[in-house]
């Protein structure tokens, strides 16, 4: 007589080379996914239908109406609920034989160790590097091997680190790139489909990773293309002095909460704003030359790269504007005025020109 659980995973277990003691290491294993948007529902799915025993949540997130075009565990009902809450929800109703353990938390140096050693796997599937590199850094100081997957646009990468001694996340990239030079997904944007093709990689390596099946991805990057639908792999070479991470650094978001409490304006103000008897002096980012404009004033724009040479002609005795037509490009100026140049008369335009249209 089959047992519940034996049926359950009956079709992985017949596959040669897995069989039952590759499905009891998968059953006992503990997985930690930091993230739980577009790259953590997949992850999240296919880990818990292939019944990995305790599996980690972690988010401090809330769902979006933005976030249902790709992170496709969320219904339109959760928007406004707590990733991390809603999720677990979802795994256990999936698989009720496994646990669920919910971490309503932001990722931190102050609880990264802590929370990371009570696993034995950390996938990381967040949208930005000081993520990635904190998640890397804690693996290496703890031992663990991580799975960390990126996505932009039509392309993704992911890897395996820090696994047998293979290379780490820095041996990749040695530190956290300039974030007036790294667009994130939320500002260059990303197909939904792509998340779901590296996040189901991404799950896939983690099967391998706990059950010593295959050959994991540790010393490659796997590059995806969309476009194309081609894959191009890249040797990831070992340097040992990444090993040595003795502590933790609190890398900085590309805009904190606190750096834009008090500096956020909305649409209406904006308007207000600029058709004052003193208006203030608007600086506008895009990728290309496109002007943006409202009420009929229009501003010619930069690339983010080309603030730092704009820092010294910036005025002193008006307040500052950033825009840009979402809202993200600003809000990474901001963080760089404040924090480099320590500004204290600038604003950003919250959500962006976009959300003049509403209006």
């Amino acid at each position: 007589m089959f047992t519940k659980s034996y049926e359950r995973y009956i079709r992985q277990i017949r596959v040669k080379d897995f069989g039952h003691e590759a499905q009891n290491k998968v059953n006992n294993a503990k997985v930690l996914v930091v993230g739980a948007g577009a790259l953590g529902s997949p992850v999240l799915s296919y880990l818990a239908a292939a019944g990995v025993g305790t599996i980690g949540v972690l988010d401090s997130d809330e769902v979006d109406l933005t976030n249902l075009q790709r992170q496709v565990i969320y219904t339109t009902n959760d928007i406004g609920q707590p990733k991390a809450v809603v999720a677990s929800h979802r795994l256990s109703e999936m698989n009720p034989e496994i646990k669920i353990v919910t971490h309503l938390v932001r990722l931190h140096k102050d609880n990264a160790l802590e929370i990371i050693r009570n696993y034995d796997l950390v996938i990381d599937c967040t949208d930005n590097f000081p993520s990635k590199f904190l998640v890397n850094d804690a693996c290496v100081m703890l031992k663990k091997p991580c799975i960390i997957g990126g996505v932009l646009r039509f392309s993704g990468q992911l890897s395996v680190y820090n696994h047998k001694g293979g290379p780490t996340f820095r041996c990749l990239l040695a530190e956290e790139p300039d974030p007036l030079e790294a667009p994130s997904c939320s500002e260059a944007g990303v197909i939904g489909m792509i998340p779901g093709i590296v996040g189901s990689m991404q799950a896939l390596e983690a099967l391998k990773v706990i059950t010593g099946i295959g050959k994991t991805l540790s010393g490659r990057l796997l590059n995806l293309d969309g476009l194309t639908m081609t894959f191009d792999e890249f040797e990831i070479t070992l340097n040992p002095e990444n090993l040595k991470i003795n502590e933790l650094k609190e890398y900085e978001y590309s805009c904190p909460d606190s750096i834009l409490k008090g500096r956020e304006i909305d649409g209406q103000q904006f308007l207000e704003m600029i058709s004052s008897a003193s208006p203030p002096f608007v600086m506008a980012f895009a990728d290309d030359d496109t002007p943006l404009s409202a009420m009929g004033q229009q501003w010619d724009t930069i690339p983010l790269y080309e603030l730092p040479n704009k820092v010294p002609k910036l005025p002193q005795d008006k307040k500052i504007i950033l825009v840009c037509e979402f809202g993200l490009k600003s809000q990474a100026a901001l963080r760089f005025l404040v924090t480099k140049h320590k500004l204290d008369n600038v604003y950003t335009l919250k959500d962006g020109m976009a959300s003049l249209k509403l209006m």
